[in-house]
């Protein structure tokens, strides 16, 4: 049910989906190929949302869950407008795969 001005409740169900699937997109942002390969999105706000949105990983009781924890130094760089654009420069891309 769904009241005025109040979110949908999600199910059980909806809610393991939802935890597998940012787990899962969390963990790819320690793969700086991964990273350049998303040109369009860190153009698009409602994405820039998302990945503050995301912050939550940081808290332990998301964080154990991590097996890559390398993606939350990417996850916080890339609340920074600048690195988002240079994610997308090959030369950087070059740069962090070494």
């Amino acid at each position: 049910m769904v009241g005025k001005g109040k979110l949908p409740v999600e199910s059980e169900d909806a809610q393991k989906l939802r935890f597998q699937v940012e787990l899962e997109f969390v963990q790819c942002l320690a793969n700086p190929n991964y990273l350049h390969s998303q040109r369009g999105y860190f153009k698009d706000a409602a994405f820039v949302n998302y990945l503050k949105y995301l912050l939550y990983w940081k808290e332990p009781e998301y964080a154990k869950y991590l097996k890559f924890p390398m993606c939350l130094y990417f996850l916080d760089l890339l609340q920074y407008e600048h690195f988002r654009r240079e994610i997308l420069w090959d030369g950087c891309n070059a740069f962090s795969n070494k």
